[in-house]
């Protein structure tokens, strides 16, 4: 039920160490900025995760949706809907096929106030450096950084590439719709991991940023003959 790299993600992170939702076995990982609901650490954390697997328990995956469409569960169901061409319901089952994460651990409703928590960027830098190169998040084959600049590649800082392993080429899918909605594909050198960069999933999301990025996820899962 649970691989031999979550396995040792777990067993070499504290038990308040978040660690996410979802499913385990999953080919794709969604990264958002942070959580909001400060317990909801303690709902998925290491402690969480080691009491389900000592019992070998399964996790419910399938929930009646209770929050509207600017909510990103909306926004990753919406993504997880283009991406494997599933019609509208009334029930979030994007955790079926989908593990998230977040990229801070330090939970808070709002970029603005989360960057002014002192421990803000030391704690992310750890986080980045350890919890991100575990093999457990490497071995996805599909990543979507949804967590704007938690995380960076520019001329000067990159990130992505140093901590996924893959590069951004000009040829590589992007779309900058507006200043606010747009994506980039990085790839590994053999093209087995996909890892897209793009803005939090939430509010004002374009519909055209999320379907165009469940067509580039699509098509990868396809080639890699990973797609359901």
């Amino acid at each position: 039920m649970y691989s031999s790299s979550f396995k040792k993600l777990i067993n070499e992170s504290s038990d308040n160490t978040y660690i996410g939702r979802g499913n385990t076995n999953a080919n794709i990982l969604f990264v958002g900025k942070e959580y909001s609901k400060a317990n909801e650490n303690s709902e998925f954390d290491g402690k969480y995760w080691k009491e389900k697997i000592a019992k070998n328990e399964s996790v419910y995956l399938t929930h009646k949706k209770a929050v509207g469409e600017g909510h990103t569960w909306s926004k990753y169901q919406n993504l997880h809907d283009c991406i494997f061409e599933k019609p509208k319901t009334n029930m979030f089952d994007f955790e079926e096929l989908i593990f998230t994460t977040e990229m801070s651990e330090i939970p808070q409703k709002n970029t603005r106030n989360a960057k002014r928590n002192p421990e803000f960027e030391p704690k992310l830098a750890k986080r980045k450096q350890e919890f991100f190169k575990s093999d457990f998040i490497q071995n996805f084959p599909v990543i979507v950084l949804a967590c704007s600049d938690y995380i960076k590649n520019n001329d000067e800082i990159r990130e992505i590439d140093e901590i996924f392993g893959v590069h951004y080429k000009d040829e590589y899918e992007k779309k900058i719709y507006t200043k606010s909605n747009w994506f980039f594909s990085h790839y590994s050198d053999d093209k087995t991991k996909l890892v897209i960069h793009t803005r939090q999933l939430s509010t004002n999301v374009m519909s055209e940023l999320l379907a165009n990025m469940g067509e580039v996820i699509r098509k990868h899962l396809i080639l890699l003959n990973l797609h359901p």
